[in-house]
């Protein structure tokens, strides 16, 4: 299933379980050639040193705050995610992450830029699926997510998480947006005066 079925199949219980739950997981939000794309692209990145080894938020990690590859990604489905939610979106900024082994995500809330966020596996080499835990109320709900799918929720709203990493290396890519009509609209591109613009931004 491409996007643009999973929108005309899918659009309205995308927008209802989005609103009502805080999150919602779109199966193959990224076709598996596009994943292979910008994995091949992040390793010219590891490749020549553009990528720096821990984060404020995770250790064992390394990562980029937007860089171009997912800076494109970010605008080009931005239309997309949008109709699939029902909300026109602002794109603010992406972030890339490669987890390694004994990576840990502490469990946190992420700032205003991240109103409404997407996190997608681009690949992965662990044993199994690496789990991500959100609480919603006061359930807790693990969502597992195989390479190209999205976990879409309310970055400043749903706490999330991750247990330690028991794999070699996770590609993960971060999307961030805001809602044009909503409270944090002055985060367009984060306050940058385009997408690509260097940033210190974080990951989710």
């Amino acid at each position: 299933m491409n996007v643009s079925e999973g929108v005309a199949l899918s659009s309205i219980s995308y927008e209802q379980m989005f609103e009502e739950d805080g999150y919602v997981v779109l199966k193959q939000f990224i076709p598996r050639i596009m994943c292979e794309y910008i994995s091949e692209n992040i390793k010219l990145l590891e490749a020549n040193s553009c990528l720096d080894y821990g984060d404020t938020q995770v250790e064992k990690a390394f990562s980029a705050g937007s860089p171009a590859i997912t800076e494109t990604l970010l605008d080009v489905v931005t239309p997309i995610l949008s109709q699939m939610i029902n909300c026109e979106l602002y794109p603010t900024y992406s972030y890339l992450r490669v987890y390694v082994k004994g990576a840990v995500l502490e469990k946190h809330m992420d700032r205003p830029s991240c109103e409404v966020s997407a996190t997608v596996p681009i690949s992965y080499d662990c044993p199994g699926v690496w789990p991500l835990f959100l609480e919603t109320g006061n359930n807790t709900i693990s969502v597992e997510l195989e390479p190209g799918d999205a976990l879409i929720y309310k970055g400043i709203e749903i706490p999330h998480w991750r247990e330690a990493f028991e794999g070699e290396r996770q590609v993960q890519v971060f999307l961030h947006y805001v809602r044009k009509d909503g409270d944090y609209r002055e985060y367009k591109f984060d306050k940058r005066p385009h997408l690509a613009h260097q940033t210190v931004a974080q990951g989710g």
